[in-house]
């Protein structure tokens, strides 16, 4: 599987899941070479609205195996926060 985080880079830099890969949505269209076409491909951004464009530009460029991350990285760092 690959994370793709399509988050902007100053989003970035406020926290990460490790193991993502970072292409900014509006980078996305221009890098889909970067992405494999034979693995599964989980995009997520900070709250899921923008994964969810990213998810059906991927659909739309051939892409079959793409999921969106539901909740975001914000879902995912609530999940993981420590007490």
């Amino acid at each position: 599987m690959v994370l793709v985080d399509i988050r902007n880079p100053g989003e970035v830099e406020l926290g990460r899941i490790p193991g993502s890969v970072n292409i900014p949505l509006a980078q996305l269209r221009n890098r889909l070479d970067m992405l494999p076409t034979d693995r599964p491909i989980v995009v997520r951004c900070a709250g899921g609205w923008r994964s969810s464009v990213a998810a059906s530009l991927l659909r739309a460029q051939g892409f079959d195996n793409v999921w969106d991350l539901a909740g975001g990285y914000n879902a995912w760092a609530d999940a993981h926060a420590t007490a």
